[in-house]
């Protein structure tokens, strides 16, 4: 018994120091581990390399506008790193810490495959805050600084609590994708109603909502101008819709009006042109 205690204690294993204890058991179709740590860097690579647990595989879904270097190094992995000690709940936070990113898993797939799936925000517009032009998700939250302009397509909104208030005017336009195709900007006027400027230079002047009046009776009006009379294309000119009963044009100079849609009373924005 005492030369088998002598054999131990010689075993490289002891170098490990105090604080780590591994258990390997091998049998004819693999190798399990468990470890209590500090264990030695090269002690987890020699273990993976010897069950075959490095990344052979990485699969990314979901990413548009989060960069695979930045995805990556939250990860932690890359292909032919260990995957021993990996901790996928960890990189899931560190991943979801990402600007882009709204939610996230990362799964190991046996044998050596790690799948990652990002679910980003939707960038909706872009707003002015602090002296910067940041984009905007769906719910007006701030996701990134648009440094390099990538986003310049998109509207800019402008006012005083614009991006809280963006999603309920961009819920009420998305059904009229003629009107919001060409918008270009957007302010918010006292905090209550918008201002719209389109892609022409047209600025249309949306109702405040008060009882059964709105922005969603307002624009099924500028709809019919648009298909009738083409309003959006009067650069210069505006388009007043913020009274129930009437609708007022301010054309550009030179331009003559022609017949306009006018409200039908309890019609809901209906009328004729």
């Amino acid at each position: 018994m005492a030369r088998f205690e002598q054999r131990v204690a010689a075993w490289p294993w002891r170098r490990l120091g105090q604080g780590a204890l591994v258990v390997v058991v091998l049998s004819g179709v693999g190798v399990a581990w468990w470890w209590r740590a500090p264990l030695g860097e090269a002690l987890t690579t020699y273990v993976a390399e010897a069950t075959g647990a490095t990344v052979q595989s990485l699969v990314v879904s979901g990413a548009v506008y989060s960069g695979k270097e930045e995805l990556q190094q939250a990860l932690g992995l890359g292909k032919g790193d260990s995957l021993v000690g990996f901790d996928a709940a960890a990189a899931r936070r560190r991943i979801e810490a990402l600007p882009w990113v709204r939610l996230a898993s990362v799964d190991r797939q046996l044998p050596a495959t790690v799948k990652v799936t990002v679910y980003e925000h939707v960038p909706l517009a872009r707003v002015v805050f602090e002296g910067a032009i940041w984009v905007v998700n769906q719910n007006g939250e701030r996701v990134v600084e648009d440094r390099e302009n990538r986003f310049a397509n998109l509207p800019l909104l402008q006012g005083e609590g614009a991006g809280a208030a963006a999603g309920a005017l961009f819920g009420a336009m998305e059904v009229w994708p003629q009107l919001l195709g060409q918008l270009r900007e957007a302010k918010l006027v006292g905090g209550r109603r918008w201002d719209l400027r389109f892609v022409s230079g047209v600025v249309v002047q949306l109702p405040e909502q008060v009882a059964d009046y709105g922005p969603s009776v307002a624009l099924p009006i500028l709809a019919k101008l648009e298909e009738a009379r083409h309003v959006l294309a009067l650069n210069g000119g505006e388009v007043d819709l913020r009274l129930p009963d009437r609708v007022v044009l301010r054309l550009p100079e030179g331009v003559q009006a022609g017949p306009v849609v006018k409200p039908a009373e309890g019609a809901g924005g209906q009328g004729q042109v």
